[in-house]
């Protein structure tokens, strides 16, 4: 087996944990590996985004209407050139077998959480486009069950300037199923924290009373 992002061939070692606990395959190389940052130390207890205590996006969102949404969320990696390179590959050119690429640490933060995981939807144009959705991929190579509860309305949100995002319109629609009282969102990178607030404040009022977060990648 070679690597999906270089190619190298990958060392098959044999695993007690493989055999007997279902663990997921690596598969990239320890070289590629090591170009994704993980985020550690101290972080906003909001997005995750390295800082002593709350960052200056999530102060600013504290003092709108979104205040409150987010109960807390986790950002895994930095948006550096790997993730840059990772995400082009994976997302624009339609590269699918790269949603097993973290299925393992998707599976070790999410695979214990007692609440609804709940991926970000794309927009059915976008969707159409993309052939595929790259955050429910991510989490069915991780063996995740997972939950939608919103549609999306607005499809472009990347060529917007940062104070566009943050003042967007509502992004998202409740599809009128019953939202359970705790729920975990899912998405695969956060920016200015507005997609995730917007999918937040539309569950809250269609009855959940818990909201967290998981980002793969914090920029």
């Amino acid at each position: 087996m070679n690597c999906y992002l270089c190619e190298r061939e990958l060392p098959q070692l044999p695993s007690w944990r493989g055999l007997f606990l279902n663990d997921i395959q690596e598969v990239i190389c320890g070289r590629c590996k090591n170009g994704f940052m993980k985020i550690s130390g101290t972080v906003c207890p909001i997005c995750g985004l390295p800082n002593e205590g709350l960052c200056r996006d999530c102060r600013y969102w504290e003092t709108t209407e979104y205040a409150g949404l987010l109960q807390s969320g986790t950002s895994l990696y930095y948006y550096n050139e790997a993730m840059k390179d990772f995400l082009h590959q994976y997302k624009f050119l339609q590269d699918i077998v790269l949603s097993e690429v973290f299925a393992r640490q998707l599976r070790d933060e999410l695979g214990k959480t007692k609440a609804a995981i709940v991926p970000i939807p794309m927009h059915p144009d976008k969707l159409e486009e993309r052939t595929f959705s790259q955050i429910d991929c991510m989490l069915e190579a991780a063996g995740l069950r997972y939950s939608q509860y919103l549609t999306k309305s607005e499809q472009v949100q990347g060529k917007k300037t940062k104070k566009e995002r943050m003042s967007a319109p509502d992004l998202f629609h409740w599809n009128g199923k019953n939202v359970p009282r705790k729920i975990l969102l899912v998405d695969d990178l956060y920016t200015t924290g507005t997609t995730l607030r917007h999918a937040a404040k539309e569950l809250k009022k269609a009855g959940a009373e818990e909201i967290s977060f998981l980002a793969l990648i914090r920029s």
